[in-house]
């Protein structure tokens, strides 16, 4: 039987330094918590390090911890474990999918809605600086295995974006899903508070705005990038209205 590890452990604090981006960035790795997120990384493919829990099932490989270790490992306020240590996968474009941007949205669980998002659908995930950090252990629980199904790469200009039909989600003014016929697109969303910057309106091919009859002026980021990201692989999409 393997001793028990506790919150003071050289393994649990360096696996818990992986809440801190620099450590996440150094090491090339990250956290995944709770066993059904744990199968869903694993059935992707994910190259699992090495995980953490309580009453580890003989045989496992899980290294045996006590609660406060769990509390220190675990990103939820009612940890029930594992917690595993996951590598990050190299980041890139495929230039043959279309693409899914987060325009500084800063909320790690709309970053992992509308990574879940990209990969239900066949896309790929781009994220600029001001994004959330897509690795971020909150924004990987948000995601739901989505980060290791689809490529995921950091965009730091437009003209990274050349292969792509640039279309920016705008509140108004836009046209029709449907209306948008040219492919690979690259899909730039913006926080909902103050949407996609100027300059970047300006710049990219084409604007968008998803037709929403009912009286609410605006979603937020994860779930517009979903409602467009389906319209734009499906074809549907009503006269343009408030995103």
């Amino acid at each position: 039987m393997k001793p028990v590890h506790t919150h003071r452990s050289k393994s649990v604090m360096e696996a818990a330094g992986l809440h801190r981006g620099r450590h996440r960035k150094e090491r090339g790795l990250t956290l995944v918590e709770g066993p059904q997120l744990l199968a869903d990384v694993l059935a992707a493919g994910a190259n699992v390090v090495e995980t953490f829990a309580i009453d580890p099932v003989e045989g496992d490989g899980a290294i045996p911890i006590d609660r406060r270790a769990l509390a220190r490992l675990a990103g939820t306020e009612s940890p029930q474990g594992p917690v595993a240590v996951v590598e990050i996968p190299e980041e890139r474009l495929d230039r043959g999918r279309n693409l899914l941007v987060s325009v500084g949205v800063s909320d790690p669980g709309n970053v992992g809605t509308m990574i879940r998002t990209a990969a239900a659908f066949g896309w790929g995930f781009g994220y600029t600086k001001g994004s959330a950090d897509p690795w971020a252990p909150k924004t990987v629980r948000s995601g739901a295995g989505g980060h290791f199904q689809t490529p995921i790469a950091r965009v730091d200009s437009l003209d990274e974006l050349a292969n792509w039909t640039t279309v920016a989600a705008v509140v108004r003014d836009g046209v029709a899903p449907g209306e948008i016929s040219q492919r690979p697109v690259a899909l730039l969303v913006g926080e909902e508070a103050h949407g996609l910057p100027p300059d970047v309106i300006s710049a990219v091919d084409q604007r968008l705005t998803i037709a929403m009859p009912g009286s609410t002026e605006s979603l937020n980021a994860g779930v517009a990038a979903g409602i467009a990201v389906y319209a734009l692989t499906t074809g549907s999409g009503g006269p343009g209205a408030d995103v």
